[in-house]
């Protein structure tokens, strides 16, 4: 037997008092992170849940995501210990027993031997701090809609 097809009529009918359908989102996207719940008129509701975005939840659609810390970048405590690492501007015109030295104080211990290795540590360092300063990966930032940038 076929199954069911949702359609806006059905949608219409989980609005609340706002004329809004709380849709809580499968995966992440551009604009939310998985879990969140937001409100949407059915028109829109259906489509997210014909694309597989979202689904109908019951409840109150919240102006704060359920998890507080809900599309930020958690630290660990090795990498608030990294973080405490100076790393200048132009570090990669340092001298190349400098960028070794500077790549050992990042890593937490003495396995670091070449440049490259350095480099390649300190550029992952430079990277995952980016990441926490902006809130992950997917941020925008000023700075991304800048042509000079």
């Amino acid at each position: 037997m076929a199954k069911r097809v949702a359609t806006v009529d059905d949608f219409q009918e989980l609005t609340n008092e706002l004329g809004m359908v709380p849709m809580q989102f499968l995966i992440p996207t551009i604009t939310e992170n998985k879990g969140d719940i937001r409100g949407a008129e059915p028109e829109t509701a259906l489509r997210w849940y014909n694309d597989g975005l979202a689904e109908p939840v019951s409840g109150t659609v919240r102006a704060k995501p359920a998890s507080l810390n809900a599309g930020s970048v958690a630290e660990s405590d090795e990498d608030k210990r990294k973080g405490a690492v100076e790393i200048a501007e132009g570090w990669d015109d340092l001298h190349h027993l400098q960028r070794v030295a500077l790549a050992k104080q990042i890593a937490g211990n003495d396995d670091v031997k070449t440049a490259a290795a350095a480099d390649q540590i300190i550029a992952a360092e430079l990277d995952r701090r980016a990441q926490v300063a902006t809130g992950g990966p997917n941020a925008v930032t000023s700075n991304a809609l800048r042509s000079d940038a």
